[in-house]
C-alpha cells in the first residue's frame, strides 16, 4: 500500500493513523459478530447506540422482525441461523461507518499517496457501498438474511488481516504474520464475500417465477442495474483472485507456510543485527 515514491512525514503519520483506526473498527465488528453468534447477546451497546443516533437521518429504518423458526434443520443449526438473521440490528451502523470510510482509500490512490490502482480500488470500494446502501439498508429481506452475517464475517476477517499489513509497510517493519494473513486468508474469504453479496442482491430482486425479459412486471431501473451487475462479479473475482495469488507466490512462495517470506525475514533480521554490531564511527581514520 505504501507509495513507491517518498511520502512526507505528516502524510505517513496520517496513513498509519487511518489504517489503525480501520483495523480497530473492523476488529470490533469481527468480535461483535463472533460474540453474538456464540452467546446470542450483543456487545458494546453504548457505542452502537451512539453511532445509530448519528446515522438515523441518513439511512432508512429497517423494521425489526421475529427470526424464522428454521424447522427444517437441527436445533443447533436453527439457533445459528436465527442469530444470523438478527445480526444487522446489532452491527449494521458500525459496518456502514467503517465501510464508508474506505472512500478515502480511493482518494489516497488518486493522489498517489499509496501504490494502488485507483480504478481497481474504486471498483472494490463502491461495489461494497452499493451492496450496503442500496441493498441491505433498503430491503428487509437482505438486512435480515443469514447471508448478511456471513458477508460481514468475511469482510471483517479480511480487513483485520489487511490493515496491519499496510501499517507494517508504512513503518518499514514487515511482519511475517501480517504478510501471511494478508496473502492467505483471502483464498477463503473473498469467495465467501462475493457469494454472499450476490445472494443478498438476488433476495431484493422482484422475481415472479419468470426471468424479467419474459415478464418484467414490477422491475425498476434499480433492479435491472443490479441484475446486470451480478455477471460482472465473475470476471471481477477472477481478476482480483488471480492477482492476489500471483502476489502471494511472489511474497510467500508456493507453499502454504510461506517459506520464502520466512527466509526473507530471517535475512532482514540478520542484516539488522549486523548493523547494530557495526562500530558507530565506521573504519578508523589514519592519524596525520
Amino acid at each position: 500500500m505504501a507509495s513507491g515514491k517518498q511520502i512526507s512525514g505528516p502524510v505517513r503519520f496520517y496513513l498509519v493513523a487511518y489504517n489503525l483506526l480501520n483495523f480497530a473498527g473492523w476488529l470490533r465488528i469481527f468480535i461483535a459478530v463472533i460474540i453474538f453468534m456464540v452467546r446470542g447477546q450483543p456487545s458494546f451497546k453504548p457505542l452502537h447506540s451512539a453511532i445509530e443516533g448519528l446515522l438515523e437521518n441518513f439511512r432508512p429504518v429497517i423494521a425489526a422482525i421475529a427470526p424464522p423458526a428454521f424447522y427444517n434443520v437441527s436445533e443447533p443449526i436453527a439457533t445459528i441461523l436465527r442469530r444470523a438473521t438478527l445480526m444487522h440490528g446489532h452491527i449494521g451502523s458500525l459496518v456502514l461507518v467503517f465501510q464508508s470510510l474506505a472512500i478515502l482509500e480511493v482518494v489516497h490512490a488518486l493522489i498517489g499517496w499509496v501504490a494502488a490502482n485507483p480504478v481497481i480500488v474504486a471498483i472494490q470500494v463502491f461495489s461494497r457501498l452499493a451492496v450496503l446502501w442500496a441493498v441491505v439498508e433498503k430491503y428487509t429481506a437482505a438486512a435480515h438474511s443469514p447471508y448478511y452475517a456471513l458477508l460481514i464475517f468475511a469482510w471483517s476477517f479480511s480487513e483485520i488481516a489487511r490493515y496491519p499489513f499496510y501499517v507494517n509497510q508504512l513503518m518499514d517493519s514487515p511482519s511475517y504474520m501480517a504478510l501471511w494473513g494478508r496473502y492467505t486468508w483471502f483464498i477463503v474469504l473473498y469467495p465467501i464475500g462475493v457469494l454472499s453479496e450476490i445472494k443478498l442482491i438476488l433476495l431484493t430482486l422482484p422475481f415472479n417465477g419468470q426471468w424479467p425479459w419474459v415478464d418484467s412486471t414490477g422491475w425498476t431501473n434499480r433492479d435491472w442495474f443490479f441484475l446486470c451487475l451480478i455477471p460482472l462479479y465473475v470476471p471481477g473475482l477472477f481478476i482480483l483472485y488471480t492477482r492476489l495469488l500471483a502476489q502471494r507466490s511472489k511474497v510467500l512462495g508456493n507453499d502454504f507456510v510461506g517459506s520464502k517470506a520466512v527466509e526473507a525475514m530471517r535475512k532482514r533480521e540478520q542484516e539488522f543485527n549486523a548493523r547494530l554490531r557495526r562500530p558507530l564511527g565506521g573504519s578508523q581514520l589514519k592519524k596525520e
